[in-house]
């Protein structure tokens, strides 16, 4: 396994999702913006708040991430 930050978690349409990459420190996607994650899909960035935190993670960004850093099926 590795600690190499691999990708990056932003709530987007309901559920959080995976994006590649790490997210540089003091920036943010912001609401509106198209993003690509990890399940393929291009979705629509919300707003990171104590709420959209609390959305279920996309199962298929989990599965995704997952393999990204090794972690075994």
């Amino acid at each position: 396994m590795t600690t190499e930050l691999k990708h990056h978690w932003q709530p987007a349409e309901k559920q959080r999702h995976a994006i590649a990459g790490r997210l540089p420190a003091g920036q943010k996607h912001e609401a509106g913006e198209r993003i690509v994650t990890l399940c393929e899909r291009s979705v629509e960035a919300a707003v990171r708040t104590e709420i959209t935190w609390l959305w279920p993670t996309c199962s298929e960004c989990m599965e995704a991430a997952k393999r990204r850093i090794g972690v075994p099926a």
